[in-house]
């Protein structure tokens, strides 16, 4: 039995908003199986314009651009999620899973108090439970099988105080992306796995890192460069392959999963926001917080933020 895995992240260079991350991990026959094409009858990466039956699985700034691609993000998010945790339909459960961090943090900003919606609430329930099935049915025919899937939410009081504790936010992004690494590394047992994740900025070099977050007893280094870096961890029962490249949310569909899980937990949990800001400062446009239009968000609503009691801690990332 052999795993492969993904993860990526949504959400790093805004003002405002959570930094989240997505993963997934399926059950393959071999490491070199292509889940592209296992999935091909019921998942591509950009289903001809009279298909309407497939879903997309891709990079989701791909899948999400357009007027449409929110619906298509979301019915993509809503099967696997059906497929992995049928019972588990809310938000609410989907941001407290593990490898979600202490529930004080997410709680502590009062627009995410109260979770109650479901994740991928515009999907027709009839429409994800049929793409379920399929989705279970085509990985069953090729000997695979979808074992996990989620996303964790990193708020900004949160990502703030992660800040302060490692140094930096590059330093706070591959914490957290090895919080998820850790995840699946229990979820799997003993078994071979190789987690695939795009590269951290400009970052090439791991080991020291690595060594530092999982403690393997020995790396070995496969190659470190602008194109990417290959590892692979020996722990006392098994070997682990981690491949830092770039694009790899267009190159590995567990990565594209993956960025499709952050990209629908963000996009959520921004609409949580907008809506609690939007009731208390109604002249003030909403804001997904990136660029012009978040420093254009912050100008407006940092400074009336002792009127509504909230620190700046809870609203303001540190970049």
């Amino acid at each position: 039995m052999v795993f492969l895995a993904g993860i990526d992240e949504a959400g790093y260079g805004p003002f405002v908003g959570p930094l989240t991350l997505g993963y997934s991990l399926f059950r393959v026959r071999d490491a070199e199986q292509d889940l592209w094409t296992v999935l091909e009858p019921v998942a591509v990466k950009k289903p001809l314009r009279t298909d309407k039956q497939r879903l997309w699985l891709n990079d989701s700034k791909l899948v999400h651009s357009g007027p449409h691609g929110r619906a298509r993000l979301e019915r993509t998010v809503a099967a696997f999620r059906q497929l992995t945790s049928p019972q588990a339909v809310l938000l609410d459960d989907w941001v407290t899973e593990s490898p979600a961090g202490p529930p004080r943090w997410l709680h502590a900003a009062p627009w995410f108090r109260r979770l109650p919606d479901r994740l991928a609430a515009s999907v027709n329930p009839e429409r994800t439970q049929l793409d379920a099935t399929l989705l279970h049915r085509t990985l069953e025919n090729a000997g695979c099988q979808c074992v996990a899937f989620g996303a964790r939410a990193v708020p900004a009081c949160e990502l703030n105080e992660l800040i302060r504790t490692t140094g930096s936010k590059g330093n706070t992004n591959f914490f957290i992306a090895m919080q998820a690494v850790q995840h699946l590394l229990d979820l799997t047992g003993d078994s071979p796995l190789r987690i695939e994740l795009d590269r951290h900025g400009a970052r090439t070099r791991y080991m020291a890192l690595l060594r530092e977050a999982l403690t393997p007893e020995r790396i070995t280094t496969h190659g470190e460069g602008p194109g990417g870096s290959a590892y692979t961890l020996h722990f006392a029962t098994r070997e682990v392959q981690l491949r830092f490249s770039m694009g790899a949310d267009s190159e590995h569909l567990p990565v594209a999963l993956a960025s499709m899980a952050a990209k629908q937990t963000r996009e959520q949990l921004m609409d949580l926001w907008n809506a609690w800001f939007q009731k208390r400062l109604p002249n003030i446009k909403p804001t997904k917080g990136y660029g012009v239009d978040g420093k254009r968000w912050c100008g407006e609503a940092i400074p009336m933020l002792d009127e509504l009691g909230l620190a700046t801690d809870l609203v303001r990332r540190k970049r």
